[in-house]
């Protein structure tokens, strides 16, 4: 019988304490991968969200609220902006392609988005979004075109018809305001991108002026008006010189700010990679200490087994054969809880980002298997190598006469 096959006949003689100890190794596994995994995933989604936009003008504020409310749909905008600064822009020869934005109203939790047919096309140079909008998609007030997860949660489809909630979550009916007067019509549906734009609600620029005109002084009003507000604005220019420019100018404005998407979003990583330290900390501990549990269990296998060990020797094997069984046995039980914490490890992870994308309307998809969760299972196997190997070099040493005189 080889040594493979050996070992795996001690291991099923004592099949509750070894699989405790291959569950302890595989929680170790299951944190690290699952942490690694939605590392990994939520960073592509924050770049892919927010890279390759020039340059985000929002009222003054948190810039990182500015970028998760305009690019995520995820928050609340930091307020409005003039809407004159919208025709100033337009007017700038340095300005290729203006976005506007605006926010105010939901339906079923989703977003509704005043924009312009440029934010599609925005969308798909960048990779992010479906192909070229149809310009016809948004030509009239009240047209709805809607995200693929939007129209699955909220029941949409081309021809519907909604009315929309006053503010940007869902309240309790008793607590809703909405515009029963005034009804969106459902025109087209996006095919499902993975983007931010598959959760929200799309309507035209004006929608959003002609919905709020008759609820006070300060609402916001056409854009002929001089009181007329927007909520952010998406600029792309000839030369990142031409945005140093409107930043610039910007700057001396109280009422804005101008915001470079990627920079924040780098920020807002280098928060989030604290959290992931400590999260990693946890699991890399969870692992040591389930290294010192292969070892224990090893160290009372050779224990248990002195008579045995002592026989074999007496019989011919060598110190080198009995200790690669102890090793092959220590390796068994930690490969086999490294491969059930890798698997239980991506199927958390992606358990959380159905969840999260779910309840929190962020997308996290997971990509491919990095070198990192390989990493987790690999230093697993290591630590089984290291945990069986220490036990099976005092066992072998051991002088076996004692236990051999002492056999009945």
């Amino acid at each position: 019988m080889n040594t493979w096959a050996l070992a795996w006949r001690y291991v099923a003689s004592r099949p509750a304490s070894n699989l405790l100890t291959a569950l302890g190794v595989g929680i170790g596994v299951l944190l690290l991968t699952a942490t690694l995994a939605l590392t990994a995933a939520t960073r592509e989604s924050l770049q892919r969200g927010a890279g390759g936009y020039q340059l985000l003008i929002a009222a003054k504020g948190s810039a990182v609220q500015a970028v998760l409310s305009t690019l995520f749909f995820m928050d609340a905008p930091t307020g409005n902006i003039p809407v004159a600064l919208y025709r100033q822009l337009r007017a700038d020869a340095g300005v290729t392609r203006l976005v506007p934005f605006i926010f105010g109203d939901s339906y079923r939790g989703h977003l509704i988005v005043g924009t312009t047919v440029d934010y599609f096309a925005l969308l798909d140079e960048s990779g992010r979004g479906p192909s070229a909008a149809d310009p016809g998609r948004l030509a009239r007030p009240f047209d709805a075109v809607v995200g693929a997860t939007a129209a699955r949660q909220a029941g949409l489809a081309v021809g519907s018809r909604f009315v929309a909630s006053h503010g940007l979550v869902e309240l309790p009916a008793e607590l809703a305001t909405d515009h029963a007067d005034r009804q969106y019509h459902v025109t087209s549906v996006l095919p499902a991108t993975g983007s931010p734009a598959d959760r929200a609600i799309f309507t035209a620029l004006e929608t959003g002026w002609l919905m709020h005109e008759q609820e006070g002084d300060h609402a916001p009003a056409a854009e002929s008006s001089p009181r007329g507000e927007i909520t952010a604005l998406l600029v792309q220019g000839r030369s990142y010189g031409d945005m140093a420019r409107i930043a610039a100018s910007l700057a001396r404005d109280t009422r804005v700010q101008a915001v470079v998407p990627g920079r924040e979003v780098t920020r807002l990583l280098q928060y989030l990679r604290a959290g992931e330290e400590v999260v990693l900390g946890l699991a890399w501990l969870a692992t040591a200490v389930a290294f010192f549990a292969v070892m224990l269990s090893m160290a009372a296998a050779g224990i248990d087994r002195r008579r045995q060990i002592a026989t074999l020797r007496a019989l011919g094997a060598s110190r080198a054969m009995l200790a690669r069984l102890l090793i092959a046995e220590s390796l068994l039980i930690a490969g086999a809880g490294a491969a059930l914490g890798f698997v239980l490890g991506r199927a958390a992870a992606a358990a959380i980002a159905w969840h999260v994308e779910g309840s929190r309307g962020f997308p996290l998809e997971l990509t491919g298997i990095t070198p990192g969760e390989l990493a987790a299972p690999g230093a697993a196997l290591l630590l089984g190598l290291v945990a069986g190997a220490i036990p099976a070099w005092f066992t072998c040493r051991e002088d076996i006469v004692p236990h051999l005189s002492n056999a009945p």
